[in-house]
């Protein structure tokens, strides 16, 4: 039996787990996602109007997850007073009024310039470019949070966004992108691709946590998907939403009901494999690609999470082949 047999089993997967989380990452993979992300928050942000929320009452805010969601659940102590207003940055309004809808809109218009110069010219001075627009996005989605709404789509884009705001890479302008591709993997890069693994891991079993918690192993057969696809279009019909007509022959197709749910509750509990098999991130991009635009036929919409995994391509070794040199931050 060798050395590496005799450790017990959970120092062995410690070890594995150090090793991976060091792995040298490329600079030039980091500067695509923060390309990525920030024109993707930008793209939300210029598809909606902020400014709505100075029109609203101050006592419709705050809506705290203690008011939603029953007692015995895990979610209200993410939400609770005080918690909810630090995490936001909407502690501020215990010291200053609301704004008004013009004051937001300029907040607004702000955190898209930050977008966009992040994307073009990187994080600047001291990653200050980066903490403001993370700062002023959170803040602006918190008026949706505070208000009772879910930000569950977007969550995956918000952690993308303080890891590439905190990590340690070489960051370049975009103009200067392709001068990262001499530029050999570093320890501190890996840490930063290695976060990204740990969150999306994160995200998706403890979905899969709470599929198990909330419902029997029997239920998850026992969700009529078809039926309720089919439903969906009938609601669209009379004006109550929309959904696309791409969605018809699976109407029909009842054994999705017996396959497709279970498939999506097993892959969440198994996605924390991808932080160790990374080689299979294709693979973990084609399914939740194809789960999160079928969800459109039940009225889930998370546009951004049918590409969210694109994020994690290995874009250097797949534009520029395997490097060679391995250099220590």
């Amino acid at each position: 039996m060798s050395a590496e047999e005799k450790q017990p089993l959970f120092d062995r997967w410690h070890d594995h787990f150090i090793e991976k989380y060091n792995t040298p990452g490329f600079s030039f993979d980091l500067n695509l996602v923060r390309c990525i992300v920030s024109l993707f928050f930008a793209w939300k942000l210029l598809s909606r109007d902020f400014g709505f929320y100075g029109t609203v009452p101050d006592g419709v805010f705050p809506f705290y997850s203690i008011n939603i969601y029953p007692a015995d659940s895990y979610i209200m102590w993410t939400g609770l007073p005080l918690i909810s207003e630090l995490a936001t940055f909407h502690w501020i309004h215990f010291l200053l009024p609301y704004p008004s809808p013009a004051v937001l809109r300029v907040i607004q218009g702000i955190a898209i310039v930050l977008l966009v110069i992040l994307a073009l010219y990187g994080r600047g001075p001291r990653r200050s470019i980066a903490i403001g627009a993370y700062c002023l996005v959170l803040y602006l989605w918190g008026y949706m949070f505070l208000g009772g709404h879910e930000i569950d789509a977007i969550l995956l884009y918000f952690g993308l966004l303080a890891i590439i705001a905190v990590s340690e890479f070489d960051d370049r302008p975009i103009h200067k992108l392709s001068s990262l591709a001499r530029v050999s993997p570093t320890r501190s890069a890996g840490h930063a691709v290695s976060l990204m693994y740990l969150l999306f891991a994160t995200y998706y079993f403890a979905s899969g946590v709470n599929k198990l918690t909330d419902i029997s192993f029997w239920e998850w057969f026992e969700f009529d998907l078809a039926e309720a696809m089919y439903e969906y279009r009938i609601k669209a019909e009379n004006g109550y939403t929309s959904v696309p007509y791409i969605f018809e022959p699976l109407y029909e197709a009842t054994w999705l009901n017996y396959l497709g749910p279970p498939a999506v509750y097993i892959s969440h509990l198994i996605t924390p494999m991808v932080f160790f098999w990374r080689n299979q991130v294709f693979k973990f991009f084609l399914f939740y690609a194809a789960f999160h635009f079928l969800t459109f036929g039940v009225g889930i919409s998370f546009t951004g999470y049918v590409l969210v995994w694109f994020v994690l391509f290995p874009y250097h070794r797949l534009l520029f082949g395997k490097a060679t040199e391995v250099k220590a931050a």
